[in-house]
């Protein structure tokens, strides 16, 4: 099948699949509900029934027993008085009670009408016998025959009797059955919607997940993008076919150019840096040769102007020795000779190379040692002091003026060598502490715009090669202190690619 007539798959959006969710969630809900709804149906028929049907049949079977007893009184008084106003009431009491025993609906309560039904035809035959006896003249006649058929008043009552229980039993039968049916209900649809709930919450959790953990990765990528590593792939999966597969294929276009950028950066930067080590060098020597006299003498004013020439000189090969540490650590090419490291060597290494600066500039410069710091580490012993402390200490006496105060100090701590580099200068403002180390920055303050603003970077970053960290603490006006901690637990090594 040729590209053209592939036919795409539909693109699933982040909001479809929310969508769905929420659908799915409403109709695990709507479960329980629609049989929570059918069961109180068939209780509500029930409670019906039980009202309408029931409670009619025992209205019928009490009005039943009241027309037989009327018919029974009347019956008696129309023997004794031959009224002719009892009898029609006699023979209109015993249509009621043939009228109340259908409104009973015996049948359906599992009673068979033919007791009562032939107990009410023989009463109906008696009651005209009678009436042709009292109509004859014969009222002792029809005395006695009411007497041999008095019993089936006492049977008929039996059997209303027996309607009436049937009645109750049907009626409390639907009772039991309508709460064992609720309970049933209740008990379901408790079950169905913890089951929904669990399902509703897991269906949730997983659509939660869906979303939440690619941009949770987006987030740890984006941070490490932030700290300068452009190399850190897609956090999530580009095949994806919604705004997250949208967002991550845009993710890796914008790392790819980044890390492109920082590679041309880091190219210019080296070869910029390459290129002006040449021009620096010929002024440094052309310098140190009018220093030197080997042009003339020099008068006041012109050594004066030569030894600035020479200073500056000294800070662009500084800020060039900067650059070339920084393109070699972007591009992973720096590297540590690492082997044990005697602290008092290092410290007295750092004491030599300062110790003129503190002398020329008025400052009390101090180091010293705590009888808990260890004797040796292991480490880039070049490095520590030259990358490490140099910049460092370097800072310190830019920043401090004559008469004040600059110390090293060196300390055990269990984490390993703790080494404190103090001054009495300008100090750092609060809102720039966080970011005194990163790249290229400056305060702008004084002095400090002078800088190239990587010396603190380059430091950290050697610190951090090490398996260390280096913090600092400063209140403005009151001076600054960089405290660098490096582990003791590290094997020898040399030539270690960092």
């Amino acid at each position: 099948m040729s590209d053209q007539s592939r036919i795409p798959l539909p693109r699933l959006t982040v909001r479809r699949q929310l969508l769905f969710a929420l659908f799915a969630v409403a109709l695990l809900l709507a479960g329980p509900a629609v049989y929570s709804i059918g069961r109180l149906q068939t209780v509500r028929d029930i409670a019906v029934e039980l009202h309408d049907r029931h409670a009619a049949s025992r209205v019928a079977v009490g009005e039943l027993r009241a027309a037989l007893a009327e018919a029974d009184r009347l019956q008696r008084s129309y023997i004794v008085t031959g009224d002719s106003t009892t009898r029609m009431q006699m023979l209109e009491a015993l249509a009621e009670t043939r009228a109340s025993y259908r409104r009973s609906a015996a049948p359906e309560y599992g009673i068979s009408d033919l007791s009562i039904g032939l107990i009410l035809n023989e009463l109906d035959v008696a009651a005209y016998r009678i009436d042709e006896l009292i109509q004859s003249g014969d009222a002792t006649e029809a005395t006695e025959y009411f007497s041999e058929i008095r019993h089936l008043y006492g049977d008929a009552d039996a059997a209303v009797g027996v309607m009436a229980r049937a009645i109750d039993r049907q009626s409390a039968q639907a009772t039991v059955r309508a709460e064992t049916i609720a309970s049933a209900a209740i008990n379901s649809a408790l079950i169905a919607l913890g089951g929904s709930l669990a399902i509703a919450l897991i269906l949730g959790f997983g659509m939660t997940q869906l979303v939440t953990r690619p941009i949770e990765r987006l987030t740890q990528a984006m941070s490490r993008v932030a700290e300068g590593e452009f190399d850190v792939g897609s956090p999530i999966e580009v095949s994806r076919r919604d705004e997250l597969g949208d967002l991550a294929r845009s993710f890796e276009s914008m790392t790819a150019q980044l890390a492109e950028l920082n590679r041309l950066k880091a190219e210019f930067v080296s070869k910029t840096s390459h290129n002006l080590k040449t021009p620096i060098n010929v002024i440094g020597g052309y310098a140190e040769m009018l220093d030197e006299g080997l042009y003339g003498e020099l008068e006041g004013k012109q050594a004066e102007a030569v030894q600035g020439i020479r200073d500056q000189v000294e800070a662009l090969e500084t800020q060039v020795r900067q650059l070339v540490d920084l393109s070699r650590m972007e591009a992973h090419a720096f590297t540590l000779q690492v082997h044990q490291v005697y602290l008092a060597d290092l410290l007295l290494g750092v004491q030599r190379s300062f110790e003129a600066l503190a002398k020329q500039r008025d400052i009390h410069f101090e180091i010293s040692s705590d009888p808990s710091a260890p004797a040796t580490i292991f480490g880039d012993e070049d490095r520590l002091r030259n990358e490490v402390l140099g910049n460092l200490l370097a800072n310190a006496f830019k920043f401090t003026e004559a008469g004040g105060r600059v110390s090293v100090h060196a300390s055990g701590s269990p984490d390993g060598l703790v080494i404190e580099v103090s001054d009495t200068g300008l100090g750092i403002e609060a809102k720039n502490l966080e970011r005194i180390f990163d790249r290229y920055f400056q305060t702008g303050n004084g002095k400090r715009a002078a800088g190239s603003g990587l010396g603190l970077a380059i430091a950290r970053e050697v610190v951090s090669r090490h398996g260390g960290e280096v913090t600092v603490s400063s209140a403005e006006g009151e001076g600054a202190t960089f405290q660098v901690i490096l582990p003791l637990a590290k094997e020898e090594r040399t030539d270690e690619p960092v």
